[in-house]
């Protein structure tokens, strides 16, 4: 372990891509339950995770759309189907900027990774 101390680890191109697609995936959890909440639980005493099984439909939705409306209306869709209620536009569209957001951040560098490291990203990113 040439230039490493004891207990460091090389940080490698897969561990990296790793990392942003965990980062994504918690910070679309995040935004969830503060930015879109059709239920309204955020501020609850309740335990926050409510909304956990949406992140994974979300996060793929995220990576494969190329257009901010699609993920407002899926946003839309889930609260209706899933809780049986409209959510606020508003915050449909707040949430779904900051998931694209978000995404664009961490996956803006796809391209320095390897082939193997790529998660279907939309096609307006380069490979």
């Amino acid at each position: 372990m040439t230039g490493l101390n004891a207990g460091q680890q090389k940080v490698s191109e897969t561990n990296v891509a790793w990392i942003e697609r965990n980062s994504f995936y918690r910070a679309i959890g995040d935004i969830l339950l503060s930015h879109w909440d059709p239920l309204g639980q955020s501020d609850s005493e309740l335990p926050h995770n409510q909304y956990d099984s949406y992140i994974s439909m979300v996060y793929n939705f995220a990576l494969k759309s190329d257009c901010k409306e699609k993920l407002i209306k899926y946003l839309n869709a889930l609260a209706r189907d899933g809780f049986g209620i409209e959510t606020n536009d508003h915050n449909d569209r707040r949430a779904a900027q900051l998931i694209l957001a978000v995404r664009d951040f961490y996956f803006a560098n796809e391209v320095l990774l390897g082939e193997k490291d790529v998660i279907n990203l939309p096609s307006k990113y380069p490979r």
